[in-house]
């Protein structure tokens, strides 16, 4: 894969978005390590969406300035699986 290829996915992935947990935050898409939040609208609904900043230097997604972004889901509101 050439580097623009690789940059062109690690772009996609940032921008696609990863799963954001209470509990360990955003990790990054591609190094894996925790995103500090630098934007964070207002909950929509039960959806939760925020922006990160990869800080691992040695990351694409940091050396490239890409924003990841991250969606919770309130779950709070859902009845209990067992009834």
């Amino acid at each position: 894969m050439t580097a623009n290829a690789t940059i062109q996915v690690a772009v996609a992935k940032a921008r696609e978005g990863v799963v954001y947990s209470p509990k360990k935050g955003a990790l990054c898409p591609v190094c894996g390590k925790r995103c500090p939040v630098v934007s964070s609208p207002k909950w929509d609904g039960d959806i939760k969406v925020r922006y990160h900043k990869c800080n691992n230097d040695k990351c694409i997604i940091h050396t490239t300035g890409v924003t990841v972004k991250s969606v919770q889901k309130d779950v709070s509101n859902q009845k209990d699986a067992h009834g």
